[in-house]
């Protein structure tokens, strides 16, 4: 009886962990979503970002016409055509190059101003995508003594919404 009640905890968790993986959870949403005709953009910010992404593309096929994809260094699988890719530095965010934040932001903005946009955000992209109000190197050691002091996510987003 104990080994077959294992065995059931083991099925009900390992489902769980596959209905929430990025990519399942893309293609569950589009495949029953209606995006009429004509073109879709994709933009996709976040940790897991290019993995929805890859999802969204091979979901949607050729439909997708332009995009961005913005995630965390390592994160990225390759190109994915039609879609601009960029990689930056979570959690602490890190210094883009010149003008390269300014571009991301800018092709967000253009494609989410499309008809019809298709945009991903599974989380992460407030150290990835966001202008910061204060200089990035206060913005950098405030993360990192949050990090250091054991803080978890949503308070160290709690003090982030008022820095970025």
């Amino acid at each position: 009886m104990n080994q077959l009640l294992h065995e059931d905890a083991e099925k009900i968790v390992s489902a769980g962990i596959h209905a929430v993986l990025p990519d399942v959870a893309v293609i569950r949403a589009l495949e029953s979503y209606d995006f009429g005709t004509g073109g879709v953009y994709l933009v996709a910010a976040g940790k897991a970002a290019w993995q929805m992404a890859h999802a969204a593309v091979s979901c949607l096929g050729g439909r997708i016409r332009r995009g961005v994809v913005i995630t965390k260094y390592g994160h990225s699988g390759g190109p994915l055509a039609g879609i601009a890719c960029f990689e930056g530095g979570h959690p602490i965010p890190d210094e883009a190059p010149a003008g390269e934040r300014g571009r991301r932001l800018r092709l967000c903005a253009i494609s989410a101003r499309r008809i019809r946009s298709c945009f991903c955000s599974p989380g992460g992209g407030s150290a990835l995508l966001e202008e910061p109000l204060v200089p990035l190197s206060e913005l950098q050691d405030i993360t990192g003594q949050l990090l250091a002091c054991g803080a978890d996510i949503v308070e160290i987003n709690t003090i982030r919404k008022r820095l970025i």
